[in-house]
């Protein structure tokens, strides 16, 4: 098949939605399929454009055997609802030229936050005749507005009746928990049509998993216990807790964040009234590089906030953070302490709670078996989710929407 699949954000950009897709392009690729990516140019999180992706309205690449067109789209450093939703409808406006001018595909496959990536795969398939199958990884905009980044309420109406019609006139649908797929059931008249692909790790995160690391070649103290969050530094993760909890663990414990995002600042502050060394910014790396601090540490840390929407949420790192073979607190409701309770994977707290976090790290500090035997359950429980394997149930999913079979 000659597939299109379009998505906001993808590589080089670290964030959840490349690291969900990169490996499924590149899967769906080695099988023979022919595989191009629309995506937007790479300016996250610095809202500015990358050197060598300026200049053009289409920026064409290869890799890993699929192609990229990467498309301009409206930056700006300054975040705002303003400018996020530019951001949104200039993507949606350049993609759907790009699609519409590019070879006629078989079936148009997009990921989902924003929604507006969704609308542009719908006309991009209407523009071809052809199927498209939409992959809902955050129901939106229920997920913005229990962030806060939607207020307006006429904005809120207009995203719901999209969502509606967009799930109405998709050929498949494709989610990563239940509790997703219940919601989205509820909206559709077909409910068989949506299936579940969970969020994974991959081979490259498992082998990491298996590699040796100085401390000291990562810049690790070797007489603290050191605990890692790597990722966004969102309103999403309750990351304000974390500091809390160091600053009652005392200087026998580092945090380590690996990353950036909106509350950065803030966090930052925090940490500037605890005693130097508490707290450690690592800034944004890429994912190899994030993969050994994680490896080097002595625990890590899996985030989301208290809001009640986001137990549904199992956030792709905790997948990752399973694989790299070192034990994982869980500091979040729901849907992720159901996965990670079935094979003793983690130790789960309640999420935004310091006292828990507190008593959690001192446990493990105090417990190497029980950190051991951490570490080897998520290693198998990591294993269980390979990205690779799930391409498989989904390339099923693309045959049927054109209506053929391999």
């Amino acid at each position: 098949m000659r597939i299109l699949i379009l998505s906001q954000y993808f590589t080089p950009e670290a964030l959840a939605p490349p690291a969900r897709l990169h490996p499924i392009a590149a899967t769906l690729a080695e099988q023979g399929h022919e595989v191009e990516v629309i995506c937007e140019v790479p300016n996250y999180p610095e809202g500015v454009v990358r050197d060598g992706y300026r200049g053009r309205p289409v920026i064409r690449k290869e890799i890993d055997g699929f192609k990229v067109s990467y498309v301009w789209v409206k930056t700006s450093p300054v975040r705002s609802t303003k400018a996020r939703l530019l951001l949104y409808g200039t993507y949606a406006t350049s993609s759907v030229l790009c699609g519409a001018f590019s070879r006629r595909p078989d079936v148009v496959f997009c990921s989902s936050p924003p929604l507006p990536v969704a609308a542009a795969a719908a006309a991009v398939a209407k523009r071809h005749r052809v199927p498209w199958v939409f992959d809902v990884r955050d129901p939106w905009p229920e997920a913005a507005v229990a962030l806060g980044e939607l207020t307006n309420p006429r904005i809120i109406r207009w995203a719901e009746q999209l969502e509606r019609s967009l799930y109405a006139s998709a050929s498949a649908i494709v989610t990563v928990t239940e509790p997703f797929r219940a919601d989205i059931a509820a909206k559709v008249d077909d409910p068989g049509k949506i299936s579940i692909i969970p969020n994974g790790t991959t081979r490259r995160w498992m082998a990491a998993g298996e590699a040796g690391v100085d401390r000291a070649e990562v810049e690790l103290p070797a007489d603290r216990f050191v605990w890692t969050y790597a990722g966004n530094l969102g309103i999403a993760q309750g990351l304000g807790a974390a500091i809390e909890a160091q600053a009652e663990l005392g200087e026998g414990f580092q945090l380590q964040l690996v990353g950036t995002g909106p509350v950065q600042g803030k966090l930052e502050e925090e940490a500037a009234k605890l005693p130097a060394g508490s707290v450690v910014f690592r800034g944004l790396v890429p994912p190899e590089e994030a993969a050994l601090y994680l490896r080097a540490s002595d625990a890590n840390l899996v985030a989301l906030g208290a809001q009640p929407a986001l137990a549904k949420f199992v956030p792709s790192k905790l997948f990752d953070f399973c694989a790299v073979g070192r034990p994982v607190v869980l500091a979040a409701a729901g849907e992720p302490q159901r996965l990670a309770a079935t094979a003793d994977a983690a130790i789960p707290v309640p999420p935004e709670d310091r006292d828990a976090l507190v008593a959690a790290l001192r446990k493990l500090q105090a417990d190497p078996v029980l950190c051991a035997r951490l570490s080897e359950n998520g290693r198998r429980f990591a294993a269980d989710y390979l990205r690779e394997d799930q391409v498989k149930r989904l390339e099923t999913i693309l045959v049927e929407a054109v209506g053929r079979r391999p």
